[in-house]
């Protein structure tokens, strides 16, 4: 499902109510509030402040994952780059050896001389 459609806030909310979600589920993490809290080492206000609006910083985020043992889905959120970055790309242009083309020569071009009449091989 593309979330382009949704606003910033809406994103961030229902991040937090899938979170939510997770943390109170029997086939989740299956812990309270203030178990989360105490597991996270975050205070229990970000925490219901998280769940209720979806604002939390980042490193409030990262430990909230990490304590209900989601903070592998973080791998697959950026993708690698299929191609290299600028730096890498100018470093193989200067290692890269040119060739260098011949110059041209400089001698004029030789004009036709009329035709011979027939007959005369000089």
């Amino acid at each position: 499902m593309s979330l382009n459609h949704l606003t910033n806030k809406e994103i961030a909310e229902r991040l937090a109510h899938g979170i939510r979600a997770w943390r109170i589920s029997p086939q989740g993490a299956a812990m309270s509030q203030v178990e989360l809290a105490h597991k996270s080492g975050i205070g229990l206000t970000p925490l219901k402040r998280f769940e209720k609006t979806g604002a939390v910083t980042l490193r409030n985020l990262v430990a909230l994952l990490r304590a209900l043992n989601l903070l592998d889905g973080l791998e697959t959120l950026i993708p690698e780059p299929d191609a290299p970055g600028p730096l890498a790309l100018l470093a193989a242009e200067q290692k890269r050896t040119r060739r260098k083309r011949a110059p041209r020569a400089s001698t004029p071009r030789a004009s036709k001389a009329p035709a011979k009449p027939d007959g005369q091989n000089g």
